[in-house]
């Protein structure tokens, strides 16, 4: 689970990934120098970049020398110095084990003449390549010391990083250093005053982002994540609190390298929402990072780019740890297609993903905004498409709690069958609690319905959306009679009204307006509508005017105003075919539906009929009024 950025001058929580459990080994001092080998090791197949292997590094001298790279600010690394402290017996898993160094630089020592005080490992700084000093690729920060900016640091070795992509054992996120797994010399076993022994290492934590299209809350993005079907993708989404993240950046254009930042990103551009680690090496196209897992996803399809870093951000408190704050992310230069135990793996090359594209409308039907996402995780389209609406919502149509809105939508896919298709929809949406919210609920649900279809295998392969704000007020209207015209033309209330069997009448809905749950004295109508009563109709007679989305159930109006309708849930409908369910979709209820019931007894039987309004807004509640039947 992946902990985010808190905001633009906040501690980052550290990132601790669900992955199981730690084993323990035999306590033995480090001595002597590095085993000899015949042969070079190469990290990549077309034997660039050596690299120390595991045995070697293990064979070190304790105070043995190392150098890193890392990025504290812009996009160019700089570089840090270290000394080997020892190894934690699996550590990362059953036979891999978790390398130690102490490091050295100004940002994570305090010694630099900015004056800020020491970051030790900070969040962001997983992936950070640690060399020999001639230039071995020995492996990947990883891991650090809780939060207490001590510069010790848990290293992946590179020789497990060059297996991503195969099947592994899983291992803890939380390593303990113990007695019997801590292979160290004497003089490691305490490091800046700390005893290791009984200590836990945590992997050292990405930033991670979530956002767009300028700010949002941290209640705002977990409330639209929550409210998005449940599907397995979105909960990576909800695991935490989401602030935004940096707009994407042209101006981000240098490429990713070995020691650079890196942005491991489920969608970009408009709607930014992801993790940053570092890149620990490159092989031609083939881009290996972080050195632990982002979500331990396997197989997976992320969007990869570069950022641009403003600063390391040290904690002085030791209760949140340091953290890199990215000032801009660079447009998507390739996809991360693994996810795994020793770090992620990616591809710089051609980018996937689903387009959504949004245009938000003021009252007079003007474009006011226009916003647009690439969704590189397939599984968080529809959150994706939640999110994007609704912060639109929120910072465009300056619209949080409160607003009616226009909503309509269209879905591209392609069907198991590799053939294209389209559905479209729309939705009128008034809330006076989470107006941001409840807008941007039923585009995406349709996605994840689309999506997770029981039928077939289908792709969404793009969103695009308009959303029209009507009012800043949550306008509502509630039918509050049933009129009928007399012979001279004139309307009155059908309610204690005699009809004449045999009889042609006009009947037509009332509505009163409902600003923000407080019920006003304006008031309209529908268009009529002709009835015709059997000549054999007799005694007496309702007509029900009815929000359509309640005509299935019973509303009843209390003294104080209130109004509770008991009707069927119709929430789970049951669906023949793929197209079946598109049709659905298509065909939803609007929640401006309006249905009339006309109900009377005969000497044959009882009678019915049925009429269809469309209301002046978003409906609720009913009315019935009742009538006598003369001969």
């Amino acid at each position: 689970m992946h902990l985010p950025l808190r905001g633009a001058n906040s501690p980052v929580t550290r990132l601790v990934a669900g992955i199981a459990a730690a084993a323990l080994g035999v306590g033995l001092s480090i001595t002597g120098a590095p085993a000899a080998h015949a042969a070079e090791t190469y990290f990549c197949s077309d034997d660039t970049q050596p690299y120390a292997p595991v045995a070697d590094v293990e064979a070190f001298t304790a105070g043995t020398t190392v150098t890193g790279l890392s990025v504290t600010t812009g996009t160019t690394p700089s570089e840090f110095t270290g000394d080997y402290i020892g190894y934690i017996a699996n550590g990362i898993g059953m036979n891999k084990d978790l390398l130690l160094f102490r490091l050295h630089s100004d940002v994570i020592d305090g010694t630099g003449a900015d004056g800020l005080k020491a970051a030790g490992i900070w969040a962001g700084m997983s992936g950070s390549p640690v060399y020999t000093t001639d230039g071995k690729l020995i492996g990947a920060v990883s891991y650090s010391l809780n939060d207490d900016n001590l510069p010790v640091a848990g290293v992946t070795p590179a020789e497990y990083m060059a297996s991503i992509g195969s099947t592994v054992v899983g291992t803890s996120a939380k390593v303990r250093v113990t007695g019997s797994n801590l292979r160290v010399s004497a003089a490691g076993v305490t490091v800046a005053g700390t005893s290791l022994t009984g200590t836990s290492l945590s992997e050292v934590k990405t930033v991670n982002v979530a956002g767009g299209a300028g700010a949002a809350t941290n209640a705002f993005i977990n409330r639209t994540f929550a409210r998005t079907p449940k599907a397995r993708g979105t909960s990576l989404l909800r695991s935490g609190s989401f602030t935004p993240a940096a707009a994407q950046s042209t101006s981000v254009t240098a490429p990713l390298v070995a020691g650079g930042t890196i942005a491991a990103l489920y969608a970009d551009a408009d709607l930014v929402a992801g993790a940053i680690g570092t890149v620990t090496a490159i092989c031609g196209d083939t881009v290996y990072a972080f050195g632990h897992p982002m979500d331990f996803e396997g197989t997976t399809s992320l969007l990869m780019a570069n950022a641009s870093t403003a600063l390391i951000v040290p904690d002085a408190t030791g209760t949140y740890g340091s953290y890199k704050q990215v000032s801009a992310f660079g447009a998507p230069v390739g996809m991360v297609t693994q996810d795994r135990l020793v770090g992620i793996r990616g591809t710089i090359g051609t980018v996937t993903g689903t387009p959504v594209s949004l245009t938000v409308q003021d009252p007079s039907g003007a474009t006011v905004g226009s916003f647009h996402t690439t969704v590189g995780y397939p599984l968080l389209t529809a959150a994706a498409v939640a999110a994007l609406i609704g912060q639109a919502a929120y910072e465009q149509l300056d619209e949080y709690y409160t607003g009616t809105g226009e909503i309509s939508w269209t879905i591209n896919y392609q069907r198991g069958d590799g053939t294209d298709g389209s559905m479209s929809a729309s939705q009128v949406v008034a809330d006076s609690d989470f107006f941001a919210d409840s807008i941007s609920t039923d585009p995406a649900d349709d996605v994840w319905a689309i999506q997770y279809n029981d039928f077939e295998d289908v792709t969404i392969t793009g969103v695009d959306v308009t959303m029209k704000l009507v009012s800043e007020d949550a306008l509502t209207y509630r039918p509050s009679d049933v009129q009928v015209q007399d012979p001279t033309g004139t309307w009155g209330s059908l309610d204690g009204s005699r009809l004449k069997a045999g009889g042609t009448y006009s009947l037509r809905p009332e509505y009163t307006l409902q600003k923000n749950g407080r019920t006003t004295s304006t008031t309209s109508t529908g268009d009529p509508v002709t009835i015709k009563l059997v000549k054999k109709a007799r005694r007496s007679g309702t007509y029900k005017v009815s929000a359509t989305s309640q005509a299935n159930g019973d509303c009843e109006e209390y003294s104080d105003g209130t109004i509770i309708c008991y009707y069927w849930d119709e929430s789970s409908p049951s669906y023949v075919s793929f197209d079946d369910l598109v049709s659905s979709l298509e065909s939803q209820t609007s929640n401006a539906s309006v249905t009339g019931h006309l109900a009377y007894k005969s000497t044959s039987g009882s009678r019915s009929a049925s009429s269809d309004w469309t209301g002046p807004g978003v409906m609720s509640g009913s009315v019935k009024d009742y009538f006598t039947i003369r001969k």
